[in-house]
């Protein structure tokens, strides 16, 4: 079975990213099943559900296509006891995680050029910065980017020094930050080591990443030393990458000493990204995580996130994660709920429109929906129509039963029962989903037209 595996590998790598690939897929151990068939162990139980989400098909297709059985069996490393300890995977590397670099802080491998999301907000500062790495001469050898924090400057800073790291591993990179370079300068003060830390700094490294320049705001001796650095790595034709949530122009009580080295190379200021931008982040990040979010998905999640391209990654975690747990796709629902947790969105349905909207779906006027019969139809649609109110306007029960006409205690005793026919009739857990879509496709739609939620009921 490894051999089938390996084989089986060797096909899944020139189809999945290398992301999704080495995340999720290079992990799997393959053993033999109890029928014979092959079965792979995963790191996890959320592993185990994940590659069965987004991988099973994929894999099933390339054995068809070794002209083996397509019969795949999923199992956790803790549920597969009757595997040998030497057998069971384990938890996997991710392939973003650090590259150690001595003498500072490590580099996130995943900050590369290849990985970065061009666009108009960023051009400039991506393409100095790959000047930079390259060692393009006009660049006077300093490079300031300068950017609000989760914009992709510290993306860029590493991607200078993992462009060096792959290119030219023998150019030393020092990583450090504003605060690590006034630390260690203190500690060297504080034991007689300055002769060492002036070497690490003017002497052992071909180019210095510094992040979070603000930090030495105020500090005039820790600024005054660090002109001596730069003058020194600049006389030797070094290259040096500053960041700061500030422009050099706009930090309080910097030297004019300082002020006038930093600006002396090229400054970038980085924008939020565009809703284009935003998007195609979005789906590159879906790409390599293997989530399988439809564009009208990632349009929602692009169109209410825009000032953070960190926000963006982390909301695309959260929708993968809630959607592999609850063993269900990445639809609109999940990704408003998603937001909604984020604090990214308000909920923009009143009661009124959700009345609408459940009394179209069952055929019934809103008139009947409030009024007092217990046909079966119109107890459904009541307390359908009762569940998306409380789950989209954040209104109480006691709100509710006054825009229903119902007491507190009916309105608790609907929720309940939709809830529990939920669990136990799958045919109200697909009327609900389906009328999850709709609800969450109203809401894009009034986000495209821009219209807000009427106050009568707000």
């Amino acid at each position: 079975m490894k051999v089938i595996w390996s084989a089986t590998k060797a096909i899944l790598k020139t189809r999945i990213s290398e992301t999704g690939f080495l995340l999720w897929i290079e992990p799997l151990a393959a053993e033999t099943g109890p029928q014979g068939e092959l079965m792979l162990v995963a790191p996890n139980a959320f592993a185990q559900r994940w590659v069965k989400t987004h991988y099973l098909p994929l894999i099933q297709h390339a054995l068809g296509e070794l002209g083996q059985p397509p019969v795949v069996k999923l199992a956790a490393a803790q549920a597969a006891k009757h595997l040998p300890a030497a057998a069971t995977p384990a938890q996997p590397a991710l392939p973003l995680a650090p590259r150690t670099r001595t003498g500072g802080r490590a580099l996130m491998r995943g900050f590369t050029f290849e990985r970065f999301v061009e666009g108009p907000s960023n051009r400039l500062a991506f393409h100095a910065s790959a000047a930079l790495a390259r060692n393009d001469t006009f660049l006077n050898g300093i490079l300031f980017l300068a950017a609000a924090p989760g914009l992709g400057k510290s993306h860029l800073s590493q991607a200078v020094g993992n462009f060096l790291a792959d290119t030219a591993p023998r150019s030393p990179v020092l990583y450090v930050t504003a605060e690590d370079f006034t630390n260690d300068m203190v500690r060297s003060l504080k034991s007689g080591q300055m002769p060492a830390f002036k070497e690490r700094y003017r002497g052992e490294c071909d180019i210095l990443l510094m992040e979070e320049v603000q930090f030495l705001s105020g500090k005039e001796k820790i600024q005054a030393e660090l002109c001596y650095t730069l003058d020194t790595l600049l006389s030797k034709r070094k290259r040096c990458v500053f960041t700061s949530h500030y422009l050099p122009g706009e930090i309080a009580h910097l030297s004019r000493e300082l002020r006038s080295r930093l600006t002396g190379g090229l400054i970038t200021p980085i924008a939020p990204p565009d809703l284009p931008t935003r998007r195609q982040i979005l789906a590159r990040r879906a790409e390599e995580r293997g989530v399988s979010a439809g564009p009208r998905v990632l349009e929602y999640v692009a169109e209410n996130l825009t000032g953070d391209v960190r926000l963006l990654e982390s909301a695309l975690d959260c929708l993968a994660a809630r959607a592999t747990l609850l063993g269900e796709p990445p639809n609109l629902s999940l990704a408003q709920e998603v937001l909604q947790d984020l604090k990214a969105v308000e909920p923009r349905l009143s009661v009124s429109q959700i009345q609408k909207l459940i009394g179209d779906f069952f055929q019934v006027s809103v008139t009947d929906l409030l009024g007092k019969s217990r046909q079966r139809k119109l107890v459904r649609a009541r307390q359908a129509a009762l569940y998306f109110a409380r789950l989209y306007t954040h209104k109480t029960m006691v709100e509710l039963g006054r825009l229903f006409h119902r007491s507190h205690a009916s309105v608790v005793h609907a929720l309940q029962t939709l809830e529990r026919d939920r669990q136990t009739h799958p045919r109200v857990a697909r009327e609900l989903r389906l009328l999850e879509e709709k609800m969450a496709g109203l809401q894009v739609r009034q986000a495209e037209r821009g219209t807000s939620t009427p106050r009568s009921d707000a």
